[in-house]
Order: C-alpha cells, then sequence, then structure tokens
C-alpha cells in the first residue's frame, strides 16, 4: 500500500511539475481587507505562512496548521487561508515540513514541524504575543494527511482537533486517538487518482463516532476535483473549475464551526454544519454514528 501511494503521490507531482506554482508576495494585505499575511521558516524543519484578521479581538484563540499537499508550496493557499481568518478568531498557518521535496507523505517530518512549530507560535505570529495556549487543530490537504496520522502518537500536544482536505492515503488500519474530534471534506467520486475508499470517507471511519464530520461534494459530473482546495489548482490534470467557485467559501465556514464547537467542549450536531451547499445539493454531510 504504501508503494502504491508513493506511484500516485509522483504521478501528481508529474503534473505538477509541468505548472508554475503561484508567486505570492510575503504580505496579502491590502487597502480592503484586514487580513495580515506573512511567509516564514523555521530552521531546518520547514515553512510556514500564517493568516488573521487584525480587526478581530482575541484572534488567537485558534490556530489551524494546515499542511500543503503533494508538490504544492505554502504560497498556494492564500484564498484558503484568508476564507477561514476573516472575521474569525482563527490563525490559518499553512505549513510545509519539507519545502523543496514534492513528497509530504511521510510521517517524521511532520512530527518534527509541528512539535517545533508549536513552541514557536507566539514567536512568529504577532497576533499570538498574549496568547499562551491557544487552541491547535492541525490537518491538511492530500497526501500530506497521511504522515500527519502515522504521526499523531508522537505529536506533543496532541492537536484538540484535526481537519483534513481530500487526505489520502488513509486506510482502516490507521489510527486516530478517540478523544480527537475531526471534519473531512471529500468527493462522492474519484477524482485525480485520490480514491474515495482511501480518502476522506476513510479518514472519518476511523475517527470517533462521538464527534466526526464529513461533507462529500458531488462531484459525478467532475468538475469539481481533488485539488479544488488551492488557489490554482494542480495543472489541466486535476484543474480548479469556476464550477467549484463555492468551496472554499463553504470549506471556510465549516472550519469556522468546528473551531467554534471545539473552543465550546468539543459537542458536535449535524444542524451546526448544514450549511446552504448541503441544503442545496452541492454536498452531502455525515455527522457522529451516521456512516456514508
Amino acid at each position: 500500500m504504501m508503494m502504491f501511494s508513493k506511484v500516485v503521490t509522483i504521478l501528481l507531482l508529474l503534473s505538477v511539475i509541468m505548472f508554475s506554482s503561484t508567486i505570492a508576495s510575503n504580505n496579502n494585505s491590502n487597502s480592503t481587507t484586514t487580513i495580515v499575511s506573512k511567509r516564514g521558516k523555521i530552521k531546518k524543519n520547514g515553512e510556514y505562512k500564517y493568516f488573521y484578521d487584525s480587526s478581530v479581538p482575541n484572534v488567537c484563540e485558534t490556530v489551524y496548521i494546515l499542511a500543503v499537499g503533494t508538490a504544492m508550496t505554502v504560497n498556494d493557499y492564500n484564498e484558503l487561508g484568508s476564507g477561514i481568518s476573516k472575521g474569525n478568531r482563527i490563525v490559518a498557518l499553512v505549513s510545509d515540513s519539507t519545502p523543496g521535496n514534492p513528497i509530504k507523505l511521510e510521517s517524521g517530518p511532520w512530527i518534527r514541524y509541528y512539535n517545533t512549530i508549536v513552541t514557536q507560535i507566539q514567536d512568529i505570529i504577532p497576533a499570538c504575543v498574549n496568547t499562551l495556549d491557544p487552541i491547535i487543530i492541525f490537518g491538511g490537504h492530500s497526501c500530506s494527511v497521511q504522515g500527519i496520522v502515522n504521526a499523531l502518537p508522537k505529536l506533543v500536544p496532541q492537536p484538540n482537533g484535526l481537519i483534513f482536505l481530500s487526505p489520502f492515503l488513509i486506510t482502516n488500519t490507521m489510527k486516530i486517538n478517540p478523544s480527537i474530534p475531526t471534519l473531512n471534506w471529500g468527493f462522492e467520486k474519484t477524482t485525480c487518482l485520490v480514491f474515495v475508499n482511501y480518502a476522506a470517507k476513510a479518514a472519518y471511519g476511523i475517527s470517533s463516532p462521538d464527534h466526526r464530520v464529513l461533507y462529500r461534494i458531488d462531484n459525478d459530473d467532475n468538475t469539481i476535483a481533488h485539488c479544488i482546495f488551492t488557489d490554482n489548482g494542480c495543472t489541466f490534470v486535476c484543474p480548479k473549475r469556476k464550477e467549484g467557485e463555492w468551496v472554499i467559501p463553504a470549506v471556510s465556514k465549516s472550519i469556522q464551526i468546528f473551531a467554534d464547537g471545539i473552543v465550546d467542549g468539543g459537542k458536535l450536531t449535524k444542524t451546526q454544519y448544514e450549511l446552504d451547499v448541503v441544503k442545496d445539493g452541492k454536498a452531502l454531510l455525515y455527522v457522529n454514528e451516521e456512516s456514508p
């Protein structure tokens, strides 16, 4: 199974190499937004790019460490990072444990990155200087989630929650601490070689039925694909089309609900997560003991 995962990673990588990643500036603030963003490095352990809304009090209540997907960089999730943070007490910390190396599925680099950056949050994020113990949510996109799930037993402190965006490659032999709530976004059909039975559905399956959420995007016509969570998709092989423009706003809203729920004690109810995209039939929703 590990060999299969690496083969899929290489195929995704080859498609991404044919396309230049978005080049973004270190500071995305402009006259019409209060989002503060900056890119930085952790010596020997990776890169990060944080996003927070400077108009929000107590903005560092929650920090979401968002791991980049295969061959992606911290500059490829600007829309999502801004959307998560806008108007909310959440810092989105887009993270890369192996910058320059397209492979993100190994657990070792994520253990080192996480265990380092959680001790430096107050030093690297100005909004967090006076927040000594923020809620920590960990997770990511694509194959980085494989490394994160395998890294979980060695993460200190344990994250308060997990958020996975089209994760891969997840199997039913993997373990998630049943005390940790999870939020998962995936698809109804296989997309970009990310097979549905080893993706968000599987991550939901190994999560505790006491506090888990799964959204499955209706991609029957294949116009919305695995890389919809990035700014520009992953080339023509896994593109980002206008039909999926609703996805990042919906994901951002669900993350805000999830973070607020953890602050309030971690209880999850289906009513909380019934977004308009669920009512409109664009995504299916499963919560706690429900099965896809």
